[in-house]
């Protein structure tokens, strides 16, 4: 029996759910999507609560004042890997995907070459810059931080490495594949060696000690990773003669820096670094916790837009325009049904949720549930409406929108913060994506006749399958 035939049969509830099964059919998308998918959903939950133990573990073992340095390194290390991968990762989805869709099997071999070459190179090259430079002004750095730089320096290669070859692994539709390694089993071995170095053996931790076990986890998740790449790398595209488009890809790949390095600004991690050079290391520790628990809001429709991205690019180059808005409306309602009962569990139970990383990160529940809010926001229409402009070729479109709310972001950041602590960064951030989110739904209107808003895409959606 036909899908839409069943559909018809079911009451409005069922027919909710059962719809995306439908599109899928009519999108020319296999099970295999859908089976992703669920994939996808059960990898991010798990490593949502993988990543949630061992936040909490080290929370408890460094205490706020330490954490909170720990937070500041790691930060500056997610800006050096965003320099360091040049969004090679970005670029792999989309090219590894379409290539070993079309079996270009030259191209495959030759961009997995170039690519791993270049992201090695310069992410070690920022790494080392960026070491010395912080060695060099150590002095006036956070108390502790001094002893992790050297060890930052070493996870940053690492961990641009490590989402290289997870991307490279969505490319080839290897949805577990590509998740387990980074979202589940590095933040799982850096548990267990948080706990091993500390309750077990006894050592006293502290922020360097803890980014060094972050490190050593997540070169051994990268050993994992690229074991599976190797082996979802087909035969044929091994042995074909590896083929270059470096042009098209830097392209492209310069499009993408832009966005992320604005899409940085925007994130939580600059926040953690302006609180901490502004307020303090304290401050900054309880920052990063609810930076960390607001992230659970988006988790479940990260994992939905990962499966989702693929069908986008088909039926953009397929001029499908109608099928499009309908997956649009779908994704938007789904996203906002696995995202709001979050943002209440944290609004309600926010406290007892702080209280596990130590009595003293209570006092972070204001700026948890300002965070809160600006992820659901960008979980439910922001993360659609960004895709929708950078998986159909309107990356500078994007970029001026993300650009222009960063540096918004960044002034609000510095003016709210020293009037209001901590919860003014959060509110600056709330109100940049508040901008960002309007004007990208806007020009994906614009560009792509496609609404994103749930209420307009919907009615839309229904006269296009009229």
């Amino acid at each position: 029996m036909r899908a839409e035939s069943v559909t018809l049969q079911l009451g409005p509830l069922t027919r909710w759910f059962a719809h995306p099964a439908v599109l899928l059919q009519r999108s020319d998308v296999s099970r295999a999507l859908v089976k992703g998918a669920v994939w996808s959903i059960g990898c991010n939950v798990t490593g949502a609560a993988a990543s949630f133990i061992t936040q909490v573990i080290l929370a408890r073992s460094l205490q706020a004042t330490r954490y909170g340095v720990y937070s500041y390194l790691l930060a500056w290390v997610n800006v050096a890997v965003l320099f360091g991968k040049l969004e090679f990762d970005a670029a792999a989805v989309r090219f590894i995907g379409a290539y070993d869709g079309q079996r270009r099997d030259g191209l495959v071999h030759g961009f997995l070459r170039y690519g791993w070459k270049v992201v090695a190179g310069t992410a070690t090259g920022v790494a080392l810059i960026a070491a010395l430079t912080a060695w060099l002004l150590r002095a006036h750095l956070p108390a502790e931080t001094g002893g992790g730089i050297w060890a930052a320096g070493v996870l940053v290669p690492l961990s641009a490495l490590l989402l290289f070859s997870g991307s490279a692994l969505q490319g080839f539709r290897r949805v577990p594949q590509a998740q387990l390694p980074q979202l589940l089993l590095r933040p799982v071995l850096f548990g267990v060696g948080i706990v091993l170095a500390g309750p077990v053996f006894g050592f006293e931790l502290g922020a360097g000690g803890a980014v060094a076990i972050n490190a050593t986890a997540t070169a051994l998740a990268l050993g994992v990773s690229l074991s599976l790449l190797a082996r979802a790398t087909a035969a044929r595209a091994k042995a074909a003669a590896p083929m270059l488009a470096t042009a098209h890809w830097m392209g492209a790949v310069r499009g993408f820096m832009v966005i992320a390095a604005a899409q940085l600004v925007l994130s939580h991690q600059v926040d953690v670094l302006v609180v901490g050079s502004l307020l303090g290391p304290r401050d900054a520790g309880l920052y990063s916790a609810a930076s960390q628990l607001s992230t659970l809001v988006s988790f479940g429709a990260a994992a939905i837009i990962f499966v989702v991205l693929p069908v986008v690019s088909n039926l953009h180059t397929q001029r499908q325009r109608a099928e499009l808005q309908r997956l649009v409306a779908r994704t938007v309602q789904v996203c906002v049904a696995v995202s709001v009962p979050v943002v209440v569990l944290l609004l309600v139970a926010g406290h007892i949720v702080l209280r596990a990383y130590g009595h003293g990160f209570v006092d972070a529940y204001p700026v948890l549930s300002v965070l809160s809010s600006e992820q659901l926001l960008g979980a439910t229409i922001g993360i659609i409406a960004g895709y929708l402009l950078t998986m159909t070729g309107h990356e500078w479109e994007a970029s001026r929108v993300i650009v222009g709310t960063a540096l918004l972001n960044l002034l609000l950041t510095f003016v709210l913060t020293p009037a209001f602590g901590a919860v003014g960064a959060a509110v600056a951030t709330l109100g940049a994506q508040f901008v960002r989110v309007g004007l990208l739904c806007w020009y994906v209107q614009r560009c792509l006749g496609v609404m994103v808003l749930p209420r307009r895409s919907r009615r839309t959606a229904m006269a296009g399958g009229a």
